[in-house]
């Protein structure tokens, strides 16, 4: 996730959710469960915690399988790692702090991934995406609680550039209004001060049991 929420250190607060230390964050499950990702020591910068991405996962069940990942305002990359430890065949990491894509391709390197598996690209995330032209199955955005215009600039362009079966995973502050767009939601929650939705190109492909 990228630069967010609110002032303080880039330990995960247990109250959010998630075992972590000062730096890092655990991988909950899939191939690499257990290993943990760097989180740079950027001002507010804090990854998604364990009980966000719990309940995310949760959602996609299954559908994880195979998919190509795009993880706009990065950050840590600790949504995209999550994705490629439970079968995702491709994580897109999109990023525009040097320090922190510094680390972005550190860990990369420490996961031994290949560029056919994982690619970090230095960009503001509304500017590259009206430039790639690349069909996504999973989308992450969580830029700045505050950034109101950023919501709308990305889920402006984003239904373009997804998949069939395209989904949309999206954080925003619990105290303000849900997020819309012109995508089906398919789950939402709030914990805490966060809000979580997950919308799909396509809701009937869903089937009875998905849902």
């Amino acid at each position: 996730m990228g630069y967010i929420k609110r002032q303080g250190s880039t330990r995960t607060s247990p109250r959010r959710g998630g075992k972590s230390h000062a730096g890092k964050v655990r991988i909950i499950a899939g191939e690499w469960r257990g290993r943990r990702v760097a989180v740079p020591p950027r001002p507010q910068l804090r990854p998604t915690p364990s009980r966000l991405r719990e309940t995310l996962f949760s959602w996609l069940n299954d559908q994880i399988q195979g998919c190509r990942v795009l993880d706009l305002y990065a950050g840590s990359g600790v949504l995209g790692f999550e994705s490629l430890s439970r079968g995702a065949s491709h994580a897109t990491f999109v990023e525009c702090d040097r320090r922190t894509l510094v680390s972005l391709r550190k860990t990369c390197e420490q996961f031994d991934l290949s560029a056919e598996t994982a690619v970090v690209r230095e960009a503001k995330a509304a500017p590259w995406l009206a430039r790639d032209k690349t069909a996504w199955d999973l989308v992450f955005l969580d830029p700045p609680f505050h950034a109101t215009r950023e919501y709308q600039r990305v889920l402006e362009l984003i239904g373009s550039h997804l998949s069939s079966r395209g989904l949309v995973y999206v954080e925003s502050s619990s105290r303000s209004d849900a997020i819309e767009c012109d995508l089906e939601e398919w789950k939402a929650k709030e914990i805490g001060e966060v809000r979580i939705q997950l919308f799909q190109k396509n809701l009937v492909s869903l089937t009875t049991h998905d849902i």
